[in-house]
């Protein structure tokens, strides 16, 4: 039998429940947060059918987080620049920097001055492993908009990452100068404070 508790006994045992309840929910929550969970290694064995193979590779897609992606033929045959970028930009937030690639190249083939997408294609190629291709992105691109202060700084940074320093301290005191209030202009007046402390060594 439950023992008779007061009224003001069952609120107190009530509100206990409630907040174990929540505190459940709420460390739950943080774990998952803090320890997202891996998609499971796709099956090796032989699909059935002729689109099985199609369909595991709509659901892996859809697993590593591209539910609505646009496939990149269609992509790529579009002639709508902010389309591509958003994309583009999407796959470079989610680290897939080698699937941006390409994308950020045909928006420089519909608009050659685009020197955000130049920037960004720089960034992504020396984030997939291609450094020197990224740099030689970069410097074309500072080079034609050297009023652009968010080339700059990629290119110093990029340029210091492959090891040329004097390229790298040219570009981030570019940078800087440019307007050195800014975030960019204050994240380059910081890069050029790590380096010159690393010379100082």
């Amino acid at each position: 039998m439950f023992p008779k508790l007061t009224p003001l006994q069952w609120l107190v045992f009530l509100f206990g429940l409630a907040f174990y309840g929540f505190a459940v929910f709420a460390l739950t929550r943080d774990y998952y947060l803090r320890h997202p969970p891996q998609a499971a290694p796709a099956a090796t064995a032989t699909a059935p059918h002729a689109d099985m193979g199609a369909l595991g590779e709509r659901m892996r897609a859809a697993l590593g987080g591209d539910a609505g992606a646009v496939p990149a033929a269609e992509l790529l045959a579009t002639t709508d620049p902010a389309r591509l970028g958003q994309e583009a930009d999407r796959l470079f937030a989610a680290r897939r920097f080698t699937a941006a690639v390409p994308l950020y190249r045909r928006i420089l083939e519909l608009d050659p001055d685009a020197v955000e997408a130049q920037n960004d294609l720089g960034l992504a190629l020396h984030y997939a492993g291609e450094t020197p291709a990224g740099l030689e992105v970069l410097r074309d691109g500072a080079a034609a908009a050297p009023e652009h202060q968010r080339i700059q700084l990629s290119l110093g940074f990029v340029a210091l990452q492959a090891g040329d320093v004097d390229t790298g301290r040219q570009a981030l005191t570019r940078a800087r100068e440019l307007d050195p209030g800014s975030d960019v202009g204050q994240e380059a007046a910081r890069l050029l404070g790590l380096l010159d402390a690393e010379q100082d060594r």
